[in-house]
């Protein structure tokens, strides 16, 4: 378990439900549950073993409680269990102590976020968790209150403030063509994410003006990077602005994608790129406010980093004029 903390605590919360098994408890252990979610917490899951494996696996060599790597891309049926009243449900166990008090099985550990997540479109009923002790059963409605208690509202902010230092699940690199780094942001971003970074890019094949892609945040403190180009200004140019417009619209549509929920942009193409930044404040919160029209119920916290003061007010200005809150 990657954080033994936070599954004693719901299994704590598990025991007083238990004990009095009230509006309050049931709220006391979904709470537990969020708050596992947030603090790195893992559930144990029972699964049934593709046959692949045990062709790896030396007999006269290896012993219980031993873990091995492999290399090959392997897929586990997951095991369920069967309810008195014939519905099934997916098992999980908060600690291998919670596992041991029942028959064995082989297990694989998810990230408790990951396998809530994963729940919403399996067949089960939902999770039955610690099902050897004392158990609860999680259902597909109480997993669906959890997340959307966890989802913030669509919304946009300004803040000025460094784009590498965002604790948000992504942002946004305004890059060149090849991805592999650049000045500017770019620059900033690929420092401070480190090697690992540039090594990714490489294999993603450069991207065209207007599109984006994504590869991890490496070591920098969001989950995600999402990498797109924005357009050389040319005054009079109408495809500018429509590309400029596709870089923050193509880039929610991949944020999207991951399941991300708060992402920070710059002012994509208003450095070096010299494209004017009231006119590209303007061209960025059309399509990121249209983008949110269209995904009212997505939970989108979108936050334009701004280099300085004079780039804030220029966002300012847009709002004001459109009557934007």
């Amino acid at each position: 378990m990657e954080n033994p903390a936070a599954g004693k605590k719901l299994a704590d919360a598990i025991h007083l439900y238990y004990e009095k098994p009230d509006r309050k408890t049931i709220i006391g252990v979904l709470e537990a549950i969020r708050a596992s979610m947030h603090e790195g917490g893992e559930w144990m899951i029972p699964v049934i073993p593709p046959l692949e494996m045990f062709d790896m696996l030396n007999p006269e060599t290896i012993s219980v409680g031993d873990t091995f790597t492999v290399e090959e891309e392997l897929h586990f049926r997951v095991n369920h269990i069967e309810t008195g009243d014939g519905r099934e449900w997916m098992a999980a166990f908060t600690s291998g102590e919670e596992l041991e008090k029942g028959e064995s099985t082989s297990t694989i550990c998810q990230p408790v976020e990951d396998i809530l997540k994963g729940s919403r479109n399996m067949r089960e009923e939902g999770i039955m968790i610690n099902p050897w002790g004392e158990s609860f059963l999680l259902t597909k409605d109480l997993i669906r209150m959890i997340l959307e208690a966890d989802t913030p509202d669509n919304h946009i902010c300004f803040e000025i403030c460094d784009i590498t230092k965002m604790k948000v699940d992504a942002i946004v690199n305004a890059a060149n063509q090849t991805l592999l780094g650049g000045g500017g942001v770019d620059g900033a971003i690929h420092r401070a994410a480190g090697p690992g970074l540039l090594n990714e890019c490489r294999k993603l094949g450069g991207c065209q003006v207007g599109q984006a892609k994504i590869t991890g945040g490496w070591n920098l403190d969001c989950r995600y990077i999402i990498h797109t180009v924005g357009p050389h200004y040319q005054a009079g140019n109408r495809m500018c602005g429509q590309q400029l417009f596709n870089c923050y619209w193509n880039s929610l549509e991949l944020a999207k994608k991951h399941d991300i929920h708060s992402i920070a942009f710059p002012a994509i193409s208003t450095g070096a790129y010299g494209y004017p930044k009231q006119e590209a404040a303007a061209i960025a919160l059309h399509s990121v406010s249209g983008w949110l029209s269209e995904n009212p119920d997505y939970g989108m916290a979108v936050i334009m980093v701004c280099y300085d003061v004079a780039t804030r007010e220029c966002y300012q200005n847009c709002m004001d004029a459109s009557g934007m809150l």
